[in-house]
């Protein structure tokens, strides 16, 4: 009826005028994209997998293509393990994140192991020797267990840290508020409150670049601590299996993740049996004898690309959420973005260059004698020059063209 007052129902499609002190401050942190609801159900994404599953069947294919065997075609799984996982993380955040896709994660961790596998076993009379070597057969195949076990576990490992280390971050806590002042206002005799003003842009800023700086630190760290667990796990695997320690301490598996190398070649077309259980062994003992035959090792790239692709990838889903989402744009600017691609790039190869530069010495034990093995240098001072800038500058060039993509397509 006209002349009563009516109570206004508010609708959906109304936003609320003003917003809490709290609620401001919670704005300031850094949220994912926005998903739609249909996103947010549990799926199965099937092109994060496609998309590590051909990559590292790009690379298994690279890495056959040389004759002899590198040293990196075993291990190589278990170091890009955790790369693969977070890089699973990464794509799935481009659609929802109410999970990181573990399942997604262990699968491409099993393909990972599979691919390499089997160019282990495509390698001329590899077949052959394995049927007629009892010892090497149960080497053979339990190593490559552990593997497949270990590239599992460390891919959904990756996963799992990506998704906590780039989640939305919660808001500082509150600081103590000021008692509130009243004034009356003489015109309209409104009441006005002053309030604390809520934490400012920059200091939160500043608290979200700690936070990616510390955890680009610990995600470029985490293949050195992998290569040392599973060192152990091999070490324990020989012992149990009554197999002779390798002649080289597990430091050397961290050398499949240097590219550049002094070539070792070994003449392995023979048919002399001894030579046949060198080249065996190249397939599934490390610390192993042998060198890379050439100069440069394109399987080494594997765990860099993962991973830079992943944090690239990871960075850019990151938006501002006080933006409307027709004006989002990127959060992490260009001159961060670039550094935290370089810190990633040094930090994955630092530990096994400086370690390695040093040179191999090993000691070949047995139940009754000990014998000095003589220093391994794999590296000299050019190609831990190439290893150093390398590694940052490949990080770097593709997040570069990640983010320069993403700027096309109009996502950023």
């Amino acid at each position: 009826m006209q002349g009563q007052d009516q109570t206004e129902i508010p609708t959906e499609s109304q936003e609320p005028v003003e917003k809490s002190a709290d609620e401001e401050q919670a704005g300031l942190h850094i949220a994912s994209v926005p998903f739609s609801p249909a996103s947010s159900k549990a799926r199965f994404d099937w092109l994060a997998l496609g998309v590590v599953i051909l990559i590292a069947g790009l690379f298994a294919l690279a890495a056959r293509l040389n004759p002899q065997p590198s040293t990196s075609i075993a291990p190589a799984a278990v170091l890009s393990a955790t790369g693969c996982g977070l890089l699973i993380t990464a794509i799935r955040k481009l659609h929802t994140s109410n999970r990181p896709g573990l399942f997604e994660a262990a699968l491409a961790g099993l393909f990972l192991a599979l691919f390499q596998f089997l160019v282990a076993l495509s390698y001329p009379n590899v077949l052959y020797s394995l049927s007629i070597t009892s010892d090497q057969r149960l080497g053979f195949l339990t190593t490559w267990t552990l593997i497949a076990i270990f590239s599992l576990l460390f891919s959904i490992v990756g996963a799992t840290l990506g998704h906590l280390a780039f989640a939305p971050m919660r808001p500082l806590p509150p600081e103590k508020k000021k008692p509130e002042l009243t004034s009356s206002s003489s015109a309209t005799g409104e009441e006005t409150k002053t309030q604390t003003p809520p934490l400012s842009d920059k200091a939160s800023q500043q608290r979200l670049y700690i936070g990616y700086f510390v955890s680009v630190l610990l995600l470029g760290l985490t293949p050195t601590v992998v290569a040392y667990v599973f060192s152990a796990a091999f070490d324990y695997m020989l012992n149990m299996n009554h197999f002779f320690p390798g002649p080289y301490p597990t430091l050397r598996l961290l050398s499949s993740m240097l590219p550049w190398q002094i070539p070792i070649s070994t003449n392995l077309n023979s048919n002399n049996p001894t030579t046949m259980i060198f080249f065996i062994w190249q397939l599934w003992r490390f610390p192993v004898f042998l060198g890379n035959p050439t100069m440069f090792d394109i399987q080494a790239l594997e765990p860099y690309i993962f991973n830079s692709a992943a944090l690239a990838i990871l960075l850019l889903t990151l938006r501002d959420p006080q933006i409307r989402a027709s004006e989002q744009f990127s959060f992490i600017h260009w001159p961060i973005y670039i550094l935290l691609e370089l810190l990633l790039g040094l930090f994955l190869i630092l530990p096994a260059n400086l370690w390695i530069i040093r040179g191999l010495q090993g000691l070949l034990q047995s139940p009754v004698i000990a014998i000095q093995i003589r220093t391994l240098h794999i590296l000299d001072q050019f190609t831990f020059t190439l290893n150093l800038f390398s590694a940052p500058l490949i990080c770097l060039g593709l997040g570069m063209l990640l983010r320069l993509f993403y700027a096309k397509r109009g996502k950023i």
